[in-house]
This record gives structure tokens, sequence and C-alpha cells, in this order.
């Protein structure tokens, strides 16, 4: 549990707290999820301003140039906005030894993600938000931002707005909390609501804890509570802190709760992001004690090239000595034009107590609209 502690540190060090992390863009402008996507806590289908950040800021300057589309928009009609986002991944797994197995390393193709989304605007503040995506998921809700303080409502089926919204669901952080599309479907059916005052925003939320058709969902609940804020503390440099709570009952008496923060720092060309959560899991009497960080650093080289450094750690069970395992990822994201991502990574698995030969590369290619 060292590497976790360090990273603790690190944020400490930074004034960040043990709270979770803003995504990298938002740290850099500043900006709330809300400025940039439809979805109020972030992540799908973008704003304008998101739109045209991605177009005016991502891409190499002289490429977009000669190929940029001018007076581009994702707004079809007045009421109706489009947008999608594809990443198809390549990658390479080391396979270690397990007797039964002599492959020794596995390479594929695989279309990691595929979503449509649109959105209806039935009034000014008042949305229809539907997210489809490759494999049978699916966001659909309704917005009304209605409420004092820049706040709002939302009601229908989505992703509780736990931790940060990354893109990559083989984070630990998304996978041992249960919120990566890896542990099968993600949405619940239930309503948030939060207000915004200033730079902060305050939300809570109420879902079936098990989705399902009529009778089946049950009468069992999760709930989420979350505060977060992103604040200017000088020029180009921006600060953001949070932390938030989810507590799930379960079929069997399993109750589930999470807890952590997120973080992030950011000064000219240099993001760090960073994500905490301990996770207690009460089995009708036996209790477990999990704990998941992610630390990330972005650094900007020229406009389209940002370098990539990570690291997860992962300990399903604090009160056993063993059994944690680290990650440690390096690489860099290209964005040669807008509406296209190139992202290479490598990644190094450790083990404990046993090391696994199983370290693994990553080629994302990502479109986005």
């Amino acid at each position: 549990m060292k590497f976790s502690l360090l990273a603790l540190l690190f944020m400490v060090a930074l004034g960040i707290n043990t709270a979770s992390a803003l995504p990298r863009f938002a740290s850099r402008t500043g900006a709330k999820c809300q400025s940039c996507h439809v979805n109020p806590s972030g992540g799908g289908m973008r704003q304008t301003f998101g739109v045209q950040y991605g177009r005016d800021e991502l891409p190499v300057p002289t490429w977009m140039e000669e190929y940029n589309i001018d007076d581009f928009s994702t707004q079809i009609t007045e009421m109706l906005s489009v947008g999608a986002d594809f990443r198809t991944l390549f990658f390479y797994r080391q396979l270690p030894d397990t007797g039964s197995n002599t492959a020794g390393s596995l390479n594929a193709f695989w279309e990691m993600q595929g979503d449509m989304y649109l959105n209806f605007k039935l009034a000014k503040k008042i949305n229809i938000y539907l997210d489809k995506g490759l494999y049978s998921g699916f966001e659909i809700f309704g917005t009304a931002a209605i409420l004092p303080a820049n706040g709002y409502i939302k009601v229908g089926k989505f992703v509780p707005n736990y931790g940060m919204k990354m893109d990559d669901h083989t984070l630990f952080v998304r996978e041992a909390t249960g919120f990566s599309s890896e542990r099968g479907r993600t949405e619940l059916t239930g309503a948030e609501v939060a207000i915004s005052p200033g730079v902060a925003t305050v939300a809570g939320g109420i879902y079936n804890a098990t989705d399902g058709f009529g009778a089946g969902t049950g009468s069992k609940k999760a709930v989420l509570g979350r505060a977060e804020g992103i604040f200017k503390v000088a020029d180009n440099m921006f600060v953001g802190v949070g932390g938030n709570v989810f507590s799930t009952s379960r079929s069997g008496n399993v109750q589930t709760t999470l807890y952590g923060g997120f973080g992030s720092f950011s000064f000219e060309n240099l993001t760090v992001l960073s994500e905490v959560d301990f996770i207690d899991v009460d089995n009708a009497g036996t209790k477990q004690k999990g704990f998941v960080s992610y630390l990330e650093a972005n650094y900007v080289v020229i406009p389209g090239v940002d370098l990539k450094i990570a690291y997860d750690f992962l300990d399903r069970d604090t009160e056993v000595k063993s059994g944690s395992v680290s990650r440690y990822s390096f690489g860099f994201e290209f964005f040669p034009i807008a509406g296209i991502e190139l992202r290479p990574m490598y990644r190094i698995m450790k083990e404990d107590p046993t090391e696994l030969k199983n370290d693994e590369f990553h080629f994302l290619i990502h479109f986005y609209l």
C-alpha cells in the first residue's frame, strides 16, 4: 500500500486533499462539466463550448487550417443536436504461463465504445437526452435547470455521478467500484438534483439498487452524495477538489458503500488528476474493506501532443497483507485534426506477492463529434 500512500501525499502537497479528480480539460479551463457537456454531470455529448474547445485547442493548428470545416456545428435544428464517440482499440497482452496456457501473448482489435447522442431541447433549460451505446447500454433522461443557484433536476436512466468521468473503463477506480462497462450495465433508473452556487456544485441522487422490468426491479435503493469545486488560484492555474459517497443494498443482504474523493491541479501545460476510493462490503455480517486509487499526469508538449503517465493501485481486501495490484502506464495522446485522437500506451502490471508476466500495449483510435 506504500504507493497509494505516496499518491495521497502527492495530492496533499498540491493542496488537493483526498478528493477526486476532474477531467483534465475541465481542469485546464476552470470550467464546470456542464459548460462542455449536455449531461450536467459530465461525459457524453458536448455543448457548443465543448465542441469549440475540441476543434480550436486540441488539434495541430497548421493541420486544422487545411482540414477544418467552416461553420461546423453539431446542432441540426434549434431543437435537435447530435454527437458521437467511437473508440477502437488494438491491444497486445502478455499471457502468464499457467500450465494450461502456452500461447505467451494475445493481440486483437476491440470496439471499445460506440455511442450516438441525441439531445432534444423542449424549452429553455429543459432537455431530453439519449445516449445509445454499442453493447445495448443506454442512457435516457430529462433535465430541467430550474432550481435556484444554477441548479437542475435530472430524471431517467443514467450512470450515477460517482468519481471521475474517465474514458478508460479498465481503470481500477472504475472496475473496483462497479462503474465500468466491463462489470455489466452501470446505468440505474432514478433521479439526481444539484445546485451550483459559484464555483462549487453539490449533488444528491436516489436510484433503484438493481434495474429490472416492473416488479423485477425490487424495492432496494442506492443513494449518492457529491460535492466538488474548481478554483482559479493564479493565472493559468486551477485546483479542483471534490468528494462523494455511494451506498447500495442488493439481494442477499449485501450492503456496499463507496466513499472517497478526487482532485485536479493544472498549471499552463501540466495537468494532474487523482482519485481515491474506499470500498466497504457487508455481506450478511461478513465485512470486507477495499482501497483503490489513480494518479495521472498530462503535459502538452506542442499543440496536438499530450504526454501521459498514470498509476493505478488496487487492494480488494486491506486486512490481507498480500493480493494488491499496481499498474504503471505511459504513452501519449495525439490530436492530428478535430474529431480524431490517437493514443498509444504501454502498461506494466505488478502483483503482490507473485508477479505475473502480463504487461499490455494499447493503441486507441478515437473518433468524436
